[in-house]
């Protein structure tokens, strides 16, 4: 996609996911967002295939943004190392960094826009 949180990368910490494990179901409720530090995560609406997403990429940040149930699921499709930022801390980094938060504003936007062309593919086909 373009868009990574290099802010992330020194990070020692997160935590290990295996191949094919469901991070969050689309409709769940959220209250974290997550950023790939290794691996990659397919994110999938309503079956189907939406995006992969590789290191240094965010997501899960809509619903912290408009506290809505998760627009997607998020699977892990290799082995993966995510960082886990829950609602206060993404909050604190929005205020604390500009830069994270315009960030945050282009993979959104750039999501929305894929969701779109993803709607509207499914509507022809």
């Amino acid at each position: 996609m373009g868009v990574k949180l290099d802010m992330f990368n020194t990070q020692s910490d997160g935590y290990a996911r295996g191949p094919g494990e469901v991070i969050f179901k689309e409709g769940d409720p959220g209250d974290v967002m997550y950023v790939i530090l290794e691996g990659e995560v397919e994110l999938v609406i309503a079956g189907g295939q939406f995006e992969i997403l590789r290191a240094g990429e965010p997501f899960g940040e809509m619903a912290l943004i408009d506290n809505s149930p998760r627009a997607a699921s998020a699977v892990t499709r290799t082995a993966c190392r995510l960082v886990e930022i829950p609602e206060e801390r993404f909050l604190e980094l929005i205020q604390d960094s500009p830069y994270f938060g315009l960030q945050i504003m282009q993979v959104m936007a750039h999501r929305l826009r894929k969701m779109g062309q993803h709607a509207a593919a499914r509507e022809r086909g």
